[in-house]
């Protein structure tokens, strides 16, 4: 196995393993990788519905959340596909369903089919982010919290269901594998708890413009047959539709999470 990192500060990929065939010694190192760098990338696996499904069993419990709902003929696993431009709710950072109680800690996507060119994912490091915060500033954050909402509440798209959910969460997060802190702010916070909206708008525009600084972020261009799985719990992502109405095709799995803490 050999690791390369892909960005100086998150994501890594794995080379020299087999998705469908993990062994307990290649799965600790995949582990060890994945906890360390919060983003993992196997190349040419070209996994279906079902070996995803396998694969992520080595990982925790599958979780369709409020919102996902299964491919036909599976039970926990979800299809991406293109809905057009009008149709996308991932232009934006943010952690997956971050306004649930208990949001996902770890997705991973197989992807299938996808256009020649756009479509780029980024994801950004929440703990670099906090680490790299004033002392001052850690001391105020660590005791807020921001609630979290669905972004898309509002508006009926297809394929998926919106939800009136909300969870508040705190602003500084201890990730419950590796110990340690990091930030824990999404485009679906809409205010601080305890706080009106425009009370929480300075702060919450300053954490949110935290996300997506080059220093901290991993852009990644994919390849059919990529697996590629983060963590929700010290990364937030931003998937740009730039491909119009060209076809991408990529199954999902999300494990579940705990209660951030």
């Amino acid at each position: 196995m050999q690791e390369t990192q892909l960005s100086p500060r998150i994501a890594s990929e794995v080379s020299g393993i087999d998705a469908r065939h993990l062994t307990t010694a290649s799965f600790e190192l995949l582990a060890e990788v994945f906890h360390r760098r919060g983003v993992l990338v196997l190349r040419d696996q070209h996994l279906n519905a079902d070996e995803l499904l396998g694969f992520s069993s080595h990982w925790g419990t599958p979780w369709l959340g409020p919102m996902l709902k299964a491919t036909e003929g599976q039970t926990s696993v979800a299809t991406i596909r293109n809905r057009g431009k009008t149709g996308t709710v991932t232009e934006y950072w943010h952690c997956d369903t971050s306004f649930s109680s208990a949001p996902p800690a770890i997705t991973m996507l197989s992807a299938a089919q996808l256009p020649a060119v756009g479509g780029d994912t980024m994801w950004c490091d929440q703990y670099g982010l906090y680490e790299a915060m004033s002392d001052g500033m850690k001391r105020m954050l660590s005791g807020l919290r921001a609630v979290h909402y669905d972004k898309q509440r509002h508006k009926q798209l297809e394929g998926r269901s919106p939800s009136d959910e909300s969870a508040a969460h705190p602003v500084i997060r201890t990730h419950p594998v590796t110990g340690r802190k990091s930030l824990f702010i999404s485009g679906q916070a809409e205010h601080i708890e305890g706080m009106t909206r425009e009370e929480s708008r300075p702060l919450l525009d300053w954490l949110l413009g935290l996300l997506g600084q080059p220093d901290y972020v991993y852009r990644h261009r994919w390849r059919v047959g990529d697996l590629l799985m983060w963590d929700n719990r010290c990364t937030t992502h931003y998937a740009i539709h730039d491909y119009g109405d060209h076809p991408r095709f990529l199954h999902r799995v999300t494990l579940q999470g705990d209660v951030p803490r």
